[in-house]
């Protein structure tokens, strides 16, 4: 099974194209076929690498009705990553063109689901769900909310965990190599943006009391933040940590966080943060990661981090509550104990998040409503064209 990938893509710097990168390769290893990738450029002149089949301009209607030509003709199934923002027209609309013309099966893997869609973003993933053959998400209240908010038949979604990459470096020998012997690591990485709430993890760390600790702030500005107002934000946060006087204590790495880095720091971290400021976040590349790597995850409780952490796989604090999160990291640095049951927690969930098992359960989909569809097809053939397992529930709001 030949499979078509559309999603943005490296060198593009943006999780969903470090996130269709690393789908790429796990769909490699898991079956014999040259897979191949449809790139949705923003207009950058990009030097995309040789497996990218196709480049779909991202205003250009006309390069997606010509992606979806090409996928007809040499592909057998395809993977679409929808995230708010990717697809051109108004809300995205151009990728459901280029739905409407494929003809082979095509899972789509929501990156966002809102619990408040306005009517073209309600619209959008409604429409995702009906030309596709099936939609993933990555954690069972996603789930819930295709059901209840936009009320999609659950036989239509499918659950499959973010991917994470294979850990294998020695913690200690990760401290060396980063510099950071003797000390307990705290790490935040990602892209910076004033939706991080990383004022948040600066101010607990005024009241950290071991001495040997150090938090690490690993990334560099938001592409779209730098051009509107360049790296204020970083020096925001930079100030904030001067004026608090723990610039002993916390480092600012003001580079893109490519997998190689991520998992050098993440080998030598101990303990992950998230400190988003709301709760309006379903799914997290970078907690996964952490939980992969068998860190001790604290963070804010978002959506993904609940789901995620349960079971004691990490520990949640209440939103923008610094006094909270310095309580939590005191604890766990007082408490060797403690710090390993929640990293060993974390490194045993994480092996069921391998991007190998997630190209497996990726291919086994596949094959799956490749299935689904020829028998659908061979039953409207004799049953007078009626469609026998309905998408949707019944809903008027398509409509209005």
């Amino acid at each position: 099974m030949k499979i078509a990938i559309i999603g943005t893509y490296p060198p593009r710097q943006c999780g969903i194209a470090t996130f269709t990168h690393d789908l790429y390769q796990s769909l490699l290893h898991s079956s014999t076929q040259d897979h191949r990738i449809f790139a949705v450029s923003d207009g950058s002149e990009y030097v995309f690498p040789e497996e990218v089949e196709f480049i779909i301009d991202k205003e250009d209607l006309s390069s997606y009705f010509e992606a979806a030509q090409i996928i007809n003709e040499k592909f057998d199934a395809c993977i679409i990553q929808h995230e708010y923002g990717i697809f051109g027209g108004d809300t995205g609309k151009y990728i459901i063109d280029l739905l409407k013309n494929i003809k082979v099966p095509v899972v789509t893997n929501l990156h966002t689901v809102l619990e408040q869609p306005n009517q073209f973003e309600y619209r959008i993933i409604r429409e995702l769900a009906q030309y596709s053959s099936k939609v993933t998400v990555m954690t069972q209240r996603a789930i819930d909310m295709l059901e209840k908010i936009y009320e999609i038949n659950k036989q239509s979604i499918a659950l499959i965990p973010h991917g994470v990459p294979q850990f294998e470096c020695d913690q200690q020998i990760a401290k060396r190599k980063l510099g950071f012997q003797n000390k307990k690591v705290m790490l935040s990485f990602g892209f910076l943006g004033r939706s991080k709430g990383f004022e948040t993890a600066i101010k607990a760390v005024a009241n950290i009391e071991n001495d040997d600790f150090v938090y690490i702030i690993l990334g560099s500005t938001h592409p779209n933040v730098l051009r509107t107002e360049g790296d204020v934000y970083r020096d925001d946060l930079m100030e904030m940590v001067m004026n608090l006087n723990i610039g002993h204590k916390v480092q600012f790495i003001n580079q893109f966080a490519s997998e190689k880095l991520l998992k050098e720091y993440l080998s030598a971290c101990d303990i992950y943060v998230t400190p988003y400021p709301n709760e309006h976040q379903i799914s997290s590349g970078t907690l996964s990661f952490a939980v992969g790597a068998g860190t001790a995850c604290i963070s804010t409780p978002y959506w993904y981090a609940k789901d995620l952490l349960a079971e004691d796989r990490g520990i949640l604090f209440p939103f923008n509550d610094a006094h909270a999160l310095s309580m939590i990291v005191n604890d766990l640095l007082d408490n060797p104990t403690k710090m390993r049951y929640y990293r060993n927690n974390a490194a045993n969930y994480g092996q069921q998040m391998s991007w190998e098992n997630v190209g497996k359960r990726q291919l086994a989909l596949l094959k799956e409503v490749n299935i689904e569809q020829t028998t659908t097809i061979s039953l409207k053939n004799t049953v007078n064209n009626k469609v026998l397992t309905p998408i949707f529930q019944t809903n008027n709001r398509l409509s209005s």
